[in-house]
């Protein structure tokens, strides 16, 4: 055999880890084979330019990792169904990121670009979301995003700034994109455009008009309207700001902006005006969360201004409506004249009473103890759960007490018929309780007494009866 060959011999059998550590060791001691392999092997531009014609198809390796990843499922209804395993995926694609890593920490940044493009515009090809339940492909797509987002901000030429927005003019059309990003989106990437690239306010600006213009529902025209007015607003374009508010002011997150001017200046009745018409159009569109978001404003407004009538208008109004009743009740307990008290409680209780027996309860209870209605939080706790009239037994206790009784033994009879494990220790740190009261040892002596003839055969509620002293 010729050298040549003996060469190719061993390299086919001698082990990859062998042979790294062989060429880690001989290019410590050996300046000379050192330099050779750098210049032979460095991810540099200068040297990875020379080698142009080798470079890895990256492509077609995300494209086979999703291949070889492949599953099969079949549905209910007898259909076959192709998708991917994402955790396999994932790992397939991670030497990839991390590949571009490398390129950046050896200052080669146009290779790095290219691999970070090619999975952004990959993955979205072969990705869907019912594969990738816990988003081990998006954390790729991410990073990815991430990475060109991160090269973008630590400066890039003018030429790849140009070269990356002029790609991302072409994809941000493609519709493929809008799904994948978990944590991300590629709209991150066009700040970084707006002064980086020719004519790049222009250019971005052409974008967002064009996602208004194409978005297919409110949210998505009015996120797009949003940075739209974020960029004008950046960059002092405020004529351009102040007509595309107006001409989108019905959306919440504008009119917010809208607001938020007024209120800095002081412009009060302006602000109520607005808040009042955001108000009817959540009416009308009957969407509960922003009608209560407007409402909350305008009490804020009106506190602000020191409109004591319409605080305590609009604090009624939301207690009401049945969110944050608690807070509510506790405002309009602060700003009733005291005098006036009576009669605003009546108002209140009448209030909690007409949204059901079930509704409000924990409220309605902490108001009765708070004014010492014991009837009333009688009549209230009976036919709610134990727990609930646990809850409320030290204030029921010495007035009620024989009535309680009644209805914890009603309770631990009922218990002591089913068959759980559960009931069981249930009906036996009810007996505990019970022989705190009057009578009590007496009457669980009995029910021992009887459980234990009536259920000899349940072994865990022997066991659980165990626990009950007598």
């Amino acid at each position: 055999m010729s050298n040549k060959e003996i060469l190719d011999d061993i390299l086919a059998h001698t082990d990859k880890s062998e042979l790294d550590e062989f060429i880690r060791e001989y290019a410590r001691g050996n300046e000379a084979f050192r330099t050779v392999f750098l210049k032979k092997f460095s991810p540099k531009p200068e040297r990875a330019s020379k080698r142009k014609n080798t470079r890895e198809d990256y492509v077609k390796n995300i494209q086979k990792a999703f291949v070889d990843s492949g599953i099969r499922s079949r549905s209910g209804y007898g259909y076959e169904d192709f998708g991917f395993d994402a955790e396999a995926v994932r790992k397939k694609l991670e030497p990839l990121l991390e590949k571009a890593h490398f390129h950046i920490r050896h200052d080669n940044k146009e290779e790095a670009i290219c691999i970070v493009q090619k999975l952004i515009d990959t993955i979205p090809d072969y990705w869907e979301g019912g594969f990738d339940y816990d988003g081990d492909v998006q954390v790729i797509y991410d990073g990815a995003i991430d990475l060109l987002e991160k090269m973008l901000k630590i400066k890039l030429s003018k030429e790849q700034t140009e070269y990356i927005f002029s790609w991302y003019e072409k994809v941000i059309v493609d519709k493929k994109h809008e799904y994948v990003g978990l944590n991300t989106s590629l709209e991150v990437l066009e700040k970084y455009f707006v002064f980086g690239a020719v004519d790049g306010f222009d250019r971005v600006l052409r974008i967002m008009n064009r996602r208004i213009v194409n978005a297919t529902g409110d949210y998505e025209k009015e996120k797009a309207v949003l940075e739209k007015i974020s960029l004008l607003e950046e960059n002092n374009c405020f004529e351009d700001t102040e007509q595309i508010i107006e001409e989108y002011i019905s959306y919440p997150g504008v009119r917010k902006i809208r607001l938020k001017r007024l209120l800095a200046v002081s412009r009060y009745d302006d602000a109520i005006e607005l808040l009042q018409e955001g108000i009817a159009i959540a009416r009308e569109r009957q969407v509960r969360s922003t009608e209560l978001e407007w409402l909350k404003e305008l009490l804020s407004v009106y506190e602000r201004s020191n409109n004591s009538k319409k605080v305590m208008e609009i604090t009624r109004e939301l207690f009401v409506l049945g969110i944050e009743q608690r807070t509510y009740y506790k405002t309009l307990k602060r700003i009733t004249p005291k005098a006036e008290w009576n009669e605003m409680l009546a108002w209140i209780l009448k209030n909690l009473e007409n949204r059901g027996v079930y509704s409000s309860s924990e409220l309605k209870a902490d108001i009765f103890v708070e004014h010492k209605m014991w009837d009333d939080l009688w009549r209230l706790c009976q036919g709610r759960s134990i727990e609930f009239i646990r809850h409320y037994e030290k204030h029921l206790r010495p007035r009620y007490e024989k009535e309680l009784l009644a209805v914890y033994l009603k309770f631990v009879q009922q218990q002591a018929t089913i068959t759980d494990k559960k009931a069981y220790a249930t009906v036996a740190n009810m007996l505990n309780w019970i022989k705190s009261f009057e009578g009590g040892p007496v009457l669980v002596a009995q029910l021992v007494s009887q459980y234990r003839k009536i259920y000899k055969r349940r072994i865990y509620m022997m066991k659980e009866l165990d626990r009950v002293k007598v």
